[in-house]
Protein backbone atom coordinates (compact mmCIF):
# COMPACT_ATOMS: atom_id res chain seq x y z
CA UNK A 1 0.00 0.00 0.00
CA UNK A 2 1.33 3.44 -0.93
CA UNK A 3 1.39 5.99 1.88
CA UNK A 4 -0.20 9.27 0.90
CA UNK A 5 -1.51 12.38 2.57
CA UNK A 6 -5.11 13.29 1.97
CA UNK A 7 -5.08 16.93 0.82
CA UNK A 8 -6.96 19.52 2.80
CA UNK A 9 -9.89 21.37 1.32
CA UNK A 10 -8.57 24.42 -0.53
CA UNK A 11 -10.04 26.81 2.03
CA UNK A 12 -8.08 25.11 4.80
CA UNK A 13 -4.86 25.00 2.79
CA UNK A 14 -5.07 28.77 2.35
CA UNK A 15 -5.53 29.33 6.07
CA UNK A 16 -2.47 30.49 8.03
CA UNK A 17 -1.69 28.61 11.25
CA UNK A 18 -3.76 29.86 14.18
CA UNK A 19 -1.48 32.22 16.07
CA UNK A 20 -1.95 30.82 19.54
CA UNK A 21 -1.40 27.22 18.44
CA UNK A 22 2.20 28.06 17.51
CA UNK A 23 2.75 29.93 20.77
CA UNK A 24 1.33 27.03 22.76
CA UNK A 25 3.70 24.60 21.01
CA UNK A 26 6.78 26.70 21.75
CA UNK A 27 5.70 27.20 25.34
CA UNK A 28 5.07 23.47 25.82
CA UNK A 29 8.52 22.66 24.48
CA UNK A 30 10.16 25.01 26.98
CA UNK A 31 8.13 23.67 29.89
CA UNK A 32 8.97 20.10 28.88
CA UNK A 33 12.62 21.11 29.00
CA UNK A 34 12.17 22.22 32.62
CA UNK A 35 12.28 25.96 32.00
CA UNK A 36 10.46 28.44 34.26
CA UNK A 37 8.25 29.94 31.57
CA UNK A 38 6.09 33.00 32.20
CA UNK A 39 3.37 33.03 29.57
CA UNK A 40 2.03 36.47 28.75
CA UNK A 41 0.97 35.32 25.32
CA UNK A 42 -2.61 34.09 25.44
CA UNK A 43 -5.59 35.75 27.11
CA UNK A 44 -6.63 32.86 29.31
CA UNK A 45 -7.50 34.23 32.78
CA UNK A 46 -5.46 32.84 35.68
CA UNK A 47 -8.06 33.88 38.25
CA UNK A 48 -10.86 31.42 39.12
CA UNK A 49 -14.49 32.12 38.22
CA UNK A 50 -16.50 33.97 40.87
CA UNK A 51 -17.63 31.63 43.63
CA UNK A 52 -21.32 32.17 42.93
CA UNK A 53 -20.78 31.20 39.29
CA UNK A 54 -19.09 27.93 40.24
CA UNK A 55 -21.79 27.17 42.82
CA UNK A 56 -24.44 27.83 40.22
CA UNK A 57 -22.78 25.36 37.84
CA UNK A 58 -22.70 22.73 40.57
CA UNK A 59 -26.33 23.34 41.44
CA UNK A 60 -27.67 23.26 37.88
CA UNK A 61 -25.75 20.16 36.84
CA UNK A 62 -28.16 18.35 39.19
CA UNK A 63 -31.26 19.82 37.52
CA UNK A 64 -33.54 16.97 36.44
CA UNK A 65 -33.34 18.04 32.78
CA UNK A 66 -29.64 18.97 32.69
CA UNK A 67 -28.71 15.81 30.79
CA UNK A 68 -31.15 16.41 27.94
CA UNK A 69 -30.30 17.93 24.58
CA UNK A 70 -30.46 21.72 24.78
CA UNK A 71 -31.77 23.84 21.91
CA UNK A 72 -29.63 25.60 19.34
CA UNK A 73 -31.19 28.99 20.13
CA UNK A 74 -30.80 28.56 23.87
CA UNK A 75 -33.05 27.80 26.82
CA UNK A 76 -36.10 30.13 26.83
CA UNK A 77 -35.70 31.09 30.50
CA UNK A 78 -32.02 31.81 29.97
CA UNK A 79 -32.83 34.08 27.05
CA UNK A 80 -35.33 35.93 29.25
CA UNK A 81 -32.59 36.39 31.85
CA UNK A 82 -30.23 37.75 29.18
CA UNK A 83 -32.90 40.22 28.10
CA UNK A 84 -33.30 41.42 31.71
CA UNK A 85 -29.53 41.81 32.03
CA UNK A 86 -29.31 43.71 28.75
CA UNK A 87 -32.07 46.10 29.77
CA UNK A 88 -30.40 46.85 33.09
CA UNK A 89 -26.82 47.01 31.80
CA UNK A 90 -27.37 48.84 28.50
CA UNK A 91 -30.91 50.19 28.66
CA UNK A 92 -31.86 48.21 25.53
CA UNK A 93 -35.03 46.15 25.18
CA UNK A 94 -34.57 42.76 23.48
CA UNK A 95 -37.19 40.19 22.52
CA UNK A 96 -35.88 36.96 24.09
CA UNK A 97 -37.83 34.90 21.55
CA UNK A 98 -36.28 36.41 18.43
CA UNK A 99 -33.35 38.71 19.27
CA UNK A 100 -31.12 36.49 21.44
CA UNK A 101 -29.19 33.30 20.74
CA UNK A 102 -26.97 31.48 23.24
CA UNK A 103 -23.59 30.58 21.73
CA UNK A 104 -20.72 28.25 22.59
CA UNK A 105 -18.42 31.19 23.24
CA UNK A 106 -17.75 34.16 21.00
CA UNK A 107 -15.63 32.23 18.49
CA UNK A 108 -18.42 29.78 17.67
CA UNK A 109 -20.98 32.58 17.53
CA UNK A 110 -18.88 34.62 15.11
CA UNK A 111 -18.15 31.59 12.95
CA UNK A 112 -21.83 30.61 12.78
CA UNK A 113 -22.71 34.17 11.86
CA UNK A 114 -20.21 34.07 9.02
CA UNK A 115 -21.56 30.76 7.70
CA UNK A 116 -25.07 32.18 7.71
CA UNK A 117 -24.33 35.34 5.75
CA UNK A 118 -20.97 35.27 3.96
CA UNK A 119 -20.85 33.71 0.49
CA UNK A 120 -17.80 32.58 -1.50
CA UNK A 121 -16.29 35.62 -3.19
CA UNK A 122 -17.97 38.12 -0.85
CA UNK A 123 -15.88 40.91 0.65
CA UNK A 124 -15.72 41.17 4.43
CA UNK A 125 -14.37 44.29 6.16
CA UNK A 126 -12.14 43.40 9.09
CA UNK A 127 -9.89 45.58 11.22
CA UNK A 128 -6.15 45.02 11.43
CA UNK A 129 -4.68 44.38 13.93
CA UNK A 130 -7.58 42.28 15.19
CA UNK A 131 -8.74 39.00 16.67
CA UNK A 132 -7.73 36.52 13.92
CA UNK A 133 -11.16 34.87 13.75
CA UNK A 134 -12.63 37.75 11.69
CA UNK A 135 -10.20 37.31 8.80
CA UNK A 136 -9.64 33.57 9.16
CA UNK A 137 -12.43 31.73 10.95
CA UNK A 138 -15.08 33.80 9.20
CA UNK A 139 -13.75 35.24 5.94
CA UNK A 140 -11.25 32.61 4.79
CA UNK A 141 -13.35 29.62 5.86
CA UNK A 142 -16.31 31.04 3.95
CA UNK A 143 -14.14 31.42 0.81
CA UNK A 144 -14.59 35.18 0.98
CA UNK A 145 -12.15 38.07 0.55
CA UNK A 146 -10.87 40.46 3.16
CA UNK A 147 -11.12 44.24 3.02
CA UNK A 148 -8.60 45.42 5.62
CA UNK A 149 -9.45 48.43 7.77
CA UNK A 150 -6.13 49.52 9.34
CA UNK A 151 -6.19 50.50 13.02
CA UNK A 152 -3.52 53.14 13.61
CA UNK A 153 -2.38 54.77 16.84
CA UNK A 154 -2.81 58.26 15.40
CA UNK A 155 -6.51 57.50 14.86
CA UNK A 156 -7.03 55.98 18.30
CA UNK A 157 -7.05 52.51 16.71
CA UNK A 158 -10.45 53.24 15.14
CA UNK A 159 -11.20 52.17 11.54
CA UNK A 160 -12.13 54.32 8.57
CA UNK A 161 -15.64 53.12 7.78
CA UNK A 162 -15.35 54.45 4.23
CA UNK A 163 -13.27 51.35 3.55
CA UNK A 164 -16.34 49.22 4.27
CA UNK A 165 -18.41 50.58 1.38
CA UNK A 166 -19.97 47.74 -0.61
CA UNK A 167 -18.90 44.87 1.68
CA UNK A 168 -21.07 41.95 2.69
CA UNK A 169 -20.14 42.10 6.37
CA UNK A 170 -18.28 44.40 8.75
CA UNK A 171 -16.71 43.35 12.05
CA UNK A 172 -15.53 45.66 14.84
CA UNK A 173 -14.53 45.10 18.46
CA UNK A 174 -14.44 47.65 21.31
CA UNK A 175 -12.98 47.49 23.90
CA UNK A 176 -10.45 46.17 21.45
CA UNK A 177 -8.28 43.10 21.28
CA UNK A 178 -5.31 43.44 20.86
CA UNK A 179 -4.87 47.20 21.29
CA UNK A 180 -7.06 47.81 24.35
CA UNK A 181 -8.59 50.82 22.58
CA UNK A 182 -12.07 52.05 23.43
CA UNK A 183 -14.39 53.71 20.93
CA UNK A 184 -15.42 57.36 21.13
CA UNK A 185 -19.02 58.53 21.20
CA UNK A 186 -18.48 59.99 17.74
CA UNK A 187 -17.34 56.62 16.40
CA UNK A 188 -20.38 54.82 17.82
CA UNK A 189 -22.60 57.38 16.10
CA UNK A 190 -20.68 56.93 12.82
CA UNK A 191 -20.95 53.15 13.04
CA UNK A 192 -24.68 53.33 13.81
CA UNK A 193 -25.22 55.64 10.84
CA UNK A 194 -23.31 53.18 8.63
CA UNK A 195 -25.48 50.30 9.82
CA UNK A 196 -28.66 52.28 9.26
CA UNK A 197 -27.71 53.45 5.76
CA UNK A 198 -26.17 50.17 4.54
CA UNK A 199 -28.88 47.50 4.91
CA UNK A 200 -26.94 45.30 2.46
CA UNK A 201 -24.09 44.96 4.96
CA UNK A 202 -24.13 42.79 8.07
CA UNK A 203 -22.66 44.88 10.91
CA UNK A 204 -21.35 42.87 13.86
CA UNK A 205 -19.85 44.26 17.04
CA UNK A 206 -17.81 41.73 19.01
CA UNK A 207 -18.30 42.83 22.62
CA UNK A 208 -16.21 40.16 24.35
CA UNK A 209 -14.59 42.72 26.68
CA UNK A 210 -17.66 44.76 27.59
CA UNK A 211 -17.17 44.12 31.31
CA UNK A 212 -13.36 44.25 31.38
CA UNK A 213 -13.09 47.98 32.07
CA UNK A 214 -11.41 50.09 34.75
CA UNK A 215 -11.96 53.35 36.58
CA UNK A 216 -15.02 55.32 35.54
CA UNK A 217 -15.24 53.91 32.01
CA UNK A 218 -18.36 51.88 31.22
CA UNK A 219 -18.46 50.28 27.77
CA UNK A 220 -21.67 50.92 25.81
CA UNK A 221 -23.43 48.57 23.42
CA UNK A 222 -23.76 49.32 19.72
CA UNK A 223 -27.43 48.38 20.17
CA UNK A 224 -27.85 51.59 22.17
CA UNK A 225 -27.17 53.48 18.92
CA UNK A 226 -28.79 51.28 16.27
CA UNK A 227 -30.96 48.18 16.04
CA UNK A 228 -29.55 47.30 12.61
CA UNK A 229 -26.72 45.11 13.88
CA UNK A 230 -25.83 42.06 15.89
CA UNK A 231 -23.57 42.01 18.94
CA UNK A 232 -21.58 39.10 20.36
CA UNK A 233 -21.11 38.75 24.13
CA UNK A 234 -19.02 36.31 26.12
CA UNK A 235 -18.57 35.27 29.73
CA UNK A 236 -15.04 34.06 29.02
CA UNK A 237 -13.08 37.05 30.26
CA UNK A 238 -14.36 38.94 33.29
CA UNK A 239 -16.10 35.80 34.62
CA UNK A 240 -12.84 33.88 34.05
CA UNK A 241 -14.83 31.17 32.29
CA UNK A 242 -12.95 30.59 29.02
CA UNK A 243 -13.21 26.80 29.33
CA UNK A 244 -16.98 26.74 29.78
CA UNK A 245 -17.55 28.14 26.26
CA UNK A 246 -20.62 30.25 26.87
CA UNK A 247 -21.95 33.56 25.62
CA UNK A 248 -24.77 35.03 23.57
CA UNK A 249 -25.57 36.99 20.45
CA UNK A 250 -28.11 39.80 20.49
CA UNK A 251 -29.62 42.06 17.88
CA UNK A 252 -31.72 42.07 14.73
CA UNK A 253 -34.16 39.19 14.70
CA UNK A 254 -33.55 38.25 11.07
CA UNK A 255 -29.78 38.09 11.61
CA UNK A 256 -30.17 36.01 14.75
CA UNK A 257 -32.53 33.69 12.87
CA UNK A 258 -29.86 32.99 10.27
CA UNK A 259 -27.35 32.14 12.98
CA UNK A 260 -29.81 29.73 14.56
CA UNK A 261 -30.36 27.97 11.23
CA UNK A 262 -26.62 27.31 11.00
CA UNK A 263 -26.38 26.16 14.60
CA UNK A 264 -29.18 23.62 14.14
CA UNK A 265 -26.90 21.87 11.65
CA UNK A 266 -23.58 21.99 13.52
CA UNK A 267 -24.33 21.91 17.26
CA UNK A 268 -27.09 21.17 19.73
CA UNK A 269 -26.54 24.22 21.88
CA UNK A 270 -24.64 24.81 25.09
CA UNK A 271 -25.19 22.44 28.04
CA UNK A 272 -28.18 23.56 30.05
CA UNK A 273 -26.32 23.77 33.36
CA UNK A 274 -23.75 26.16 31.84
CA UNK A 275 -26.48 28.27 30.25
CA UNK A 276 -28.24 28.57 33.59
CA UNK A 277 -25.06 29.49 35.43
CA UNK A 278 -24.53 32.24 32.84
CA UNK A 279 -28.06 33.49 33.49
CA UNK A 280 -27.47 33.54 37.26
CA UNK A 281 -24.20 35.38 36.75
CA UNK A 282 -25.74 38.04 34.52
CA UNK A 283 -28.68 38.54 36.89
CA UNK A 284 -26.23 39.29 39.71
CA UNK A 285 -25.72 42.69 38.05
CA UNK A 286 -27.65 45.66 39.39
CA UNK A 287 -28.05 47.83 36.34
CA UNK A 288 -24.56 48.82 35.25
CA UNK A 289 -23.12 47.80 38.61
CA UNK A 290 -21.48 44.38 38.61
CA UNK A 291 -21.48 42.08 41.65
CA UNK A 292 -18.64 42.49 44.20
CA UNK A 293 -16.82 39.42 42.88
CA UNK A 294 -16.60 40.93 39.41
CA UNK A 295 -15.51 44.27 40.88
CA UNK A 296 -12.68 42.44 42.65
CA UNK A 297 -11.60 40.73 39.42
CA UNK A 298 -11.54 44.11 37.68
CA UNK A 299 -9.40 45.61 40.45
CA UNK A 300 -6.86 42.81 40.15
CA UNK A 301 -6.51 43.22 36.39
CA UNK A 302 -6.52 46.99 36.77
CA UNK A 303 -3.60 46.86 39.23
CA UNK A 304 -1.68 44.60 36.87
CA UNK A 305 -2.31 46.99 33.98
CA UNK A 306 -1.10 50.02 35.92
CA UNK A 307 2.12 48.23 36.86
CA UNK A 308 2.78 46.82 33.40
CA UNK A 309 2.16 50.08 31.58
CA UNK A 310 4.55 51.97 33.88
CA UNK A 311 7.24 49.28 33.81
CA UNK A 312 7.18 48.98 30.03
CA UNK A 313 7.32 52.76 29.63
CA UNK A 314 10.41 52.81 31.89
CA UNK A 315 12.00 50.38 29.44
CA UNK A 316 11.64 53.10 26.82
CA UNK A 317 8.84 51.36 24.93
CA UNK A 318 5.83 53.03 23.31
CA UNK A 319 2.93 51.80 25.45
CA UNK A 320 -0.72 52.18 24.46
CA UNK A 321 -2.47 53.27 27.65
CA UNK A 322 -5.97 51.88 28.08
CA UNK A 323 -8.91 51.75 30.45
CA UNK A 324 -10.14 48.37 29.26
CA UNK A 325 -9.15 44.71 28.58
CA UNK A 326 -6.29 42.79 30.19
CA UNK A 327 -4.02 43.31 27.19
CA UNK A 328 -1.17 45.77 26.86
CA UNK A 329 -0.25 46.81 23.31
CA UNK A 330 3.32 47.99 22.94
CA UNK A 331 5.33 49.26 19.98
CA UNK A 332 8.87 47.85 20.14
CA UNK A 333 10.23 48.92 16.74
CA UNK A 334 9.74 48.34 13.03
CA UNK A 335 10.02 44.56 13.48
CA UNK A 336 8.78 42.96 16.71
CA UNK A 337 10.22 39.50 16.10
CA UNK A 338 13.70 40.18 17.55
CA UNK A 339 12.00 41.36 20.76
CA UNK A 340 9.72 38.30 20.80
CA UNK A 341 12.68 35.94 20.30
CA UNK A 342 14.73 37.71 22.96
CA UNK A 343 11.80 37.39 25.37
CA UNK A 344 11.58 33.66 24.59
CA UNK A 345 15.30 33.34 25.29
CA UNK A 346 14.47 34.65 28.77
CA UNK A 347 11.52 32.24 29.07
CA UNK A 348 8.90 34.95 28.64
CA UNK A 349 6.15 34.43 26.07
CA UNK A 350 4.65 37.52 24.41
CA UNK A 351 2.49 37.67 21.31
CA UNK A 352 3.95 39.15 18.11
CA UNK A 353 1.70 41.83 16.72
CA UNK A 354 1.87 40.46 13.18
CA UNK A 355 -0.27 37.56 14.34
CA UNK A 356 -3.17 40.03 14.44
CA UNK A 357 -2.56 41.32 10.90
CA UNK A 358 0.10 43.19 8.98
CA UNK A 359 -0.74 46.44 10.76
CA UNK A 360 0.42 44.79 13.99
CA UNK A 361 4.01 44.47 12.78
CA UNK A 362 6.31 46.28 15.18
CA UNK A 363 4.02 45.69 18.17
CA UNK A 364 3.74 43.05 20.87
CA UNK A 365 0.73 42.16 22.99
CA UNK A 366 1.06 41.17 26.63
CA UNK A 367 -1.81 39.35 28.32
CA UNK A 368 -1.95 40.21 32.02
CA UNK A 369 -3.12 36.73 32.94
CA UNK A 370 -0.42 35.96 35.47
CA UNK A 371 -0.19 36.97 39.15
CA UNK A 372 1.42 40.38 39.65
CA UNK A 373 4.70 38.94 41.05
CA UNK A 374 5.06 36.82 37.91
CA UNK A 375 4.39 39.83 35.68
CA UNK A 376 7.04 41.75 37.66
CA UNK A 377 9.50 38.89 37.20
CA UNK A 378 8.75 38.69 33.47
CA UNK A 379 9.38 42.37 32.90
CA UNK A 380 12.55 42.27 35.01
CA UNK A 381 13.84 39.54 32.70
CA UNK A 382 13.31 41.84 29.73
CA UNK A 383 15.48 44.64 31.12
Amino acid sequence: MTNSTLPYASRLSALPPYLFADLEKKTAEKIAAGRDVINLGIGDPDLPPPGYFTRSLQMHVADPDAHFYPTSRGDPDVRKAIARFFKGRFGVDLDPESQICVVLGGKEGLSSLGRAYVNPGDIVAVPSPAYPVYAQGITALCDAQTQVMPLKSENGFLPDLNLAEGVRALFVNYPNNPTGAVATEFFWEQLADFADTHPETLVCHDHAYSEMTFGDYIAPSLLQYTKNCVEMHSLSKVFNATGFRIGFAAGRADIISGMVRVKTQIDSGAPLFIQRAMADGLLSYRGTEPPPEVEKIRRVYGERRVYAEKALALLGLDVTHSEATFYVWVRVGDDEMPFVERALDHDVVVTPGRGFGAEGIGYIRLALTQPLPRIEEALHRLV
